[in-house]
């Protein structure tokens, strides 16, 4: 777990080893200011919007049945004054490349696997040659104002690169840091992108320009994962009746590397509930000694595939900006008519670029109207006896834990050990009906050693949810999914969770489900491209639940994530706030 810092606020909860887990899990550094946090050095994403409609979208899609009628043919009836509306993009374009990269990445997926390693890391994109640039030749900018840059890319020769395919990121901040709102980039697949964000505030503000994977990184990453079967292995023990042990590498997909390293695998997708699962055969004993597991940190890539992998996250410029209040005064933007609650789920699914903005400080929700305050008395009257389930790893758990202390749960079983955090826990305040839970999602599963029956599939953990069940239940896969599979494999993993939520949603039509997210990362000591990653990850989620978004709520993390400049696998503590406040504000009446 990656953490910085400590909290200076005491946690209130006092059963022990509840509180020193959640002191633990929640530490951070003391000034939790976004102006703090926003000073670190820069993070990056790309997020290329289907259709650019702002943030006034949001108010507009409310009042549309998406399934049938096309938006265009209702923008006549809907009046308004904002300036915001009055400059989206066209709704109907032909034009593939304003197309949200998150929903077509895949299409992509072979010409990176065909770019193969340079001889010089020259060839790759050189932040020193490349520009960034303002495209407005004249006039004033004021507060509400879509802002349009455009970038070249060029090498370590300082030649003009002729390919597409890095991923690139836009954002906008104030100069102090406290506000902060993320745009989209178009690539023009010529080594040219266009930029879009807006300025939804008056004032002294930054856009920023990087690059946070190379089409080159990409490359290394995705014809890596196809050799070895995944990035990051897990280690399984094997163990006799008379403690003999053995240990063998494991991964999602089975290889060939691995197979020849072992001379035969172990196939355990039947006992991974149907998802692919391969270990490599003990040469003593049998597949059926196989008792516990561990991640293994071990890497099997060269120097200049390393070196690669290391050049992601670059800034490419920024421009400094002066923007003038508008007539609506230093704060301009489509605030939200409907209450979240009254939202379509369907429309979480199809969201614009932003879906909201940090404003000194303070999250604005541009998708919907937020009621519900991040409190101890609204969250325990929205969720009175309804079970709040978290499937997925240290992300939700993070949530688990930020949810029992902002309610002061104080009753707790399996609360989590630094060494086997990875498997069911509780926090429950039985009489004022207060239940949440944590439960990890199925192998592969990356932690200390532990007992593979701790871990089950998502699927299983929803088969247990009983009939005529009124549970909030939160599903999350990225961060374990970017250390073992390819987009084919994460598929298996969704389609047997669809199976179950299918089943549970029929058994107990009130339960609410939630898919959270991927978010940015740009941890200096992992090498995955995580923005490629969160991608694929985003567009299965898409196709695999296109039949059940009326039903489902996307939590949508990418866009904050890139707007706070996130750097640790752990979201910042704001981001976690904010997403739990979301998702209670989805939740509850």
């Amino acid at each position: 777990m990656i953490t910085r810092g400590h909290r200076t606020r005491k946690l209130e909860l006092r059963f022990g080893r509840f509180a020193r887990k959640m002191e633990e899990t929640r530490k951070r550094r003391p000034d939790h200011r976004l102006g703090v946090i926003m000073s670190k050095s820069t993070i990056p994403k790309v997020l290329i919007a289907l259709i650019m409609l702002t943030g006034t979208f949001f108010i507009i899609m409310q009042h549309l049945d998406v399934n049938s009628v096309h938006v265009k043919s209702r923008l006549g009836n809907i009046s308004t004054n904002n300036k915001v509306l009055n400059r989206t993009l066209p709704l109907e374009s032909t034009d593939l490349s304003i197309a949200a990269i998150s929903r077509n990445i895949l299409g992509r997926y072979h010409m990176y696997r065909k770019i193969r390693r340079g001889t010089n890391m020259k060839e790759l994109f050189d932040p020193q040659y490349s520009t960034v640039e303002l495209d407005r030749t004249s006039g004033t900018l004021t507060a509400g104002e879509k802002l349009t840059v455009k970038i070249s890319l060029r090498n370590g020769f300082n030649k003009k690169l002729t390919q597409g395919g890095d991923l690139l990121n836009i954002w906008l901040r104030s100069d102090n840091g406290a506000s902060a709102v993320a745009g989209y980039i178009v690539d023009h697949m010529d080594g040219t992108y266009t930029g879009h964000v807006m300025a939804f505030w008056s004032g002294n503000v930054i856009v920023r320009v990087s690059v946070t994977n190379t089409k080159e990184g990409i490359g290394v990453y995705t014809n890596y994962v196809n050799e070895h079967g995944t990035y990051k292995f897990i280690k399984a023990t094997f163990t006799s009746d008379k403690k003999f042990t053995e240990q063998t590498l494991c991964a999602s997909s089975p290889s060939s590397w691995m197979e020849n390293l072992y001379k035969g695998l172990c196939n355990f997708t039947t006992m991974n509930y149907d998802i692919p699962f391969y270990c490599g055969k003990p040469k003593k004993l049998s597949c059926a000694n196989w008792t516990t597991y561990r991640y293994d940190d071990t890497l099997y890539l060269d120097r200049d595939s390393t070196q690669i992998l290391r050049h992601r996250d670059k800034l490419v410029g920024e421009i400094h900006l002066a923007i003038t209040p508008s007539s609506s005064g230093n704060l301009d933007y489509p605030v939200p008519k409907f209450a979240c609650n009254d939202l379509s789920p369907s429309l979480t699914w199809n969201s614009t670029v932003p879906s909201g903005f940090f404003y000194k400080g303070e999250y604005q929700n541009l998708i919907c109207r937020t009621s519900i305050k991040h409190s101890r008395e609204q969250y325990r009257a929205c969720l009175k006896d309804r079970h709040v389930i978290s499937i997925g790893d240290s992300t939700t758990r993070n949530w688990f834990f930020l949810l029992a202390e902002v309610m002061e749960i104080n009753d707790s079983i399996g609360i989590l050990s630094n060494i086997a955090w990875q498997k069911f826990a509780r926090a429950f305040n039985a009489s004022l009906g207060l239940y949440t839970e944590w439960q990890p999602h199925e192998l592969p599963f990356y932690g200390g050693e532990a007992n593979r029956s701790n871990i089950q599939s998502v699927a299983a953990r929803l088969d247990k949810i009983p009939s005529k069940s009124n549970a909030i239940v939160l599903i999350h896969w990225f961060g374990h999914i970017a250390r073992c599979c390819d987009h084919v494999v994460f598929r298996e993993h969704v389609r047997n969770a669809k199976t179950a939520l299918i089943k549970l949603l029929e058994r107990s039509p009130d339960v609410q489900i939630f898919i959270k997210g991927p978010h940015l990362m740009k941890y200096i000591h992992i090498l995955p491209p995580f923005a490629y990653i969160g991608m694929y990850v985003e567009q299965v989620l898409l196709e695999e639940f296109r039949d059940l978004t009326d039903k489902i709520i996307y939590l949508e993390q990418w866009d904050m994530s890139v707007a706070i400049e996130n750097v640790n696998i752990h979201p910042e503590p704001i981001l976690d706030k904010v997403s739990l406040n979301n998702l209670v504000n989805f939740a509850c009446v």
